[in-house]
């Protein structure tokens, strides 16, 4: 009795050191053999998702019993005496299993030569599970002390698997927690990315690079309505190929596909198998021929109006599980709403611009000589501003203040204005006068409040000796100093009653001569290079056309 103590002991402390529970379950079956004498054991779990038992583990079974017992349901319900056993936490002996209803007939031949013991795994007062302990009827039937030895390390063996259970139970909580926080922060980095941009560009580029982060697919393609078609926006794929009739600005072909099916139903559709689905439309054949072999398209819906499609896709098939549905959904709906403001956005600025425009046109058409001016100013600034690699807000202010910097000359008389040949002192202060009415004119206006120092400042001079405050250096704002060299090369390069205009070179030499007294040298020199560079050996070439690429028209 002392070995079997100290048998019980030892191995009782070897299933504590175990983490897996198959481990624990061979454990628990050489301690038996080696204690009981038992032939072999099987275990049956019960699985709480379920609230059944799964499938038998076992150790020790012959070849041919393996499958059978794996196949074999423990099934309480339909076995009074053994959901008594389970109910009351007792042990069940079988001391003729051949013979016993309690044994399924097929199974009666195989235990013949058996005897049974069924003893519940009880763990915190709970049944997780059931094993059974076989013994050859060679041998004595279990004792009392042999059934309490096994109860005991059953019981031993119980608490070892409900701890690896919860461990491995709160191990998944954790990373599916872990999960989870990283898709709310992602959605919410999403979310403050596309929120403070009004540019499609940039939502759809953010929105497609956290895509790829998060869900790892191999293809993310942004469809957006037009009339009654899908027009590709934006498409990325990591090592695939991107198939022409995904490339950017094309218009996807209609009938059954993934995206159409999305586009009309409203819902995400998602084919989990390309491979082995029938009847496949022309788009989803050409994305399995590039080695997409599952796709996921969603609905961008803005306002109870589908505005577009997200399409994924990836090279595994079977990919798109229902909690990455989940997200890409979410991600969907943050982009639709992003992309209807943006495009809201470009339709408000498009009217502004163009009814700001009608102003400025209104003083050019003064002038059959400055016609065009104002527009030419303002592609000009904003590719000086370009080049310089100011912020997009920046270029956007110093293109309106392009745009606008002669608006005060509405209220300048026309025939000064008119005037074939050089002004006479005595003119030149109510011209002078335009840039302190054109902020007059427009400073009511809240949204062109950043623009106004342009206006105001771009007949001031590097050196000091410009108007309308004298201002010096860097004390005259970058956007008017840059909207004063595209004026003034306009101005240069320009017929006037009162002169022939400049030749390309002949201006930029013009405008470099100046450098530091008139102009800002840093603005010239990257206005230059820029003109140089575009232009070329047509430096000399004809005069209008030459204008037309400088200005970008």
């Amino acid at each position: 009795m002392i070995n079997t103590f100290n048998a019980v002991i030892e191995g009782s402390e070897r299933l504590s050191s175990l983490a897996d529970v198959d481990e624990v379950v061979k454990g628990l079956a050489r301690l038996l053999k080696k204690i009981v004498r038992s032939r072999w054991i099987a275990v049956y779990f019960f699985d709480r998702e379920r609230r059944d038992f799964a499938p038998a583990r076992s150790y020790g079974l012959p070849p041919r019993f393996v499958p059978v017992f794996r196949e074999m349901p423990l099934a309480p319900d339909k076995i009074p005496l053994l959901k008594g056993m389970l109910r009351k936490k007792q042990h069940l002996v079988l001391a003729d299993p051949g013979s016993s209803e309690l044994i399924p007939s097929h199974l009666r031949s195989l235990l013949a030569n058996l005897t049974l013991l069924a003893v519940p795994m009880v763990a915190r007062n709970q049944v997780i599970g059931a094993v059974f302990v076989a013994r050859t009827r060679e041998l004595p039937a279990f004792s009392q002390e042999e059934v309490a030895v096994i109860r005991d390390l059953v019981g031993h063996a119980a608490l070892v698997v409900s701890h690896i259970q919860i461990f491995d139970e709160s191990l998944d909580m954790a990373l599916d927690l872990a999960g989870r926080i990283d898709v709310i922060l992602t959605l919410d980095e999403i979310n403050k990315a596309i929120s403070s941009s009004l540019s499609r560009e940039r939502i759809m580029e953010t929105a497609i690079g956290q895509i790829e982060r998060i869900i790892r697919c191999e293809f993310v393609s942004v469809l957006q309505s037009e009339n009654e078609d899908l027009v590709v926006t934006a498409s990325r794929a990591e090592e695939l190929p991107v198939p022409p009739s995904f490339q950017a600005g094309t218009r996807l072909p209609r009938g059954r596909s993934a995206a159409w099916s999305a586009r009309q139903s409203g819902k995400s559709t998602c084919i989990a198998y390309l491979a082995k689905s029938r009847n496949l439309g022309a788009a989803d054949r050409t994305l399995l021929s590039a080695g997409v072999r599952s796709l996921l398209a969603v609905p961008l819906l803005a306002r109870e109006a589908v505005t577009g499609v997200l399409l994924l896709g990836d090279t595994e098939a079977g990919k798109f599980a229902q909690q990455e549905t989940f997200t890409i959904e979410k991600i969907a709906s943050q982009m639709a709403v992003a992309l209807e403001n943006a495009r809201l956005y470009e339709d408000m600025r498009t009217l502004f611009i163009s009814t700001v425009a009608s102003l400025a046109n209104a003083i050019d058409a003064k002038s059959p000589w400055t016609k065009g001016h104002s527009e030419r100013v303002m592609r000009i600034s904003a590719r000086i501003a370009t080049e310089m690699g100011l912020p997009e807000e920046t270029v956007e202010r110093v293109r309106l203040g392009g745009l606008l910097h002669d608006i005060g000359k509405i209220g300048v008389i026309e025939a000064v204005l008119e005037k074939p040949a050089i002004l006479s002192e005595d003119e030149f202060p109510p011209l002078r006068s335009h840039p302190e009415k054109g902020v007059a004119i427009l400073s009511p206006i809240e949204q062109l409040r950043d623009v106004l120092p342009a206006i105001l400042h771009h007949h001031e001079r590097f050196d000091g000796s410009g108007y309308p405050h004298g201002l010096k250096g860097e004390e005259i704002p970058l956007s008017a100093r840059i909207v004063a060299v595209a004026d003034s090369f306009d101005a240069m390069v320009s017929e006037r009653p009162y002169k022939k205009g400049f030749a390309i070179g002949e201006a930029l030499a013009e405008l470099r001569a100046c450098a530091g007294s008139h102009f800002d040298p840093t603005v010239v020199e990257y206005f230059c290079r820029y003109v140089e560079r575009t232009l070329g050996d047509a430096l000399g070439g004809e005069a209008r056309e030459a204008m037309r690429r400088v200005a970008g028209t």
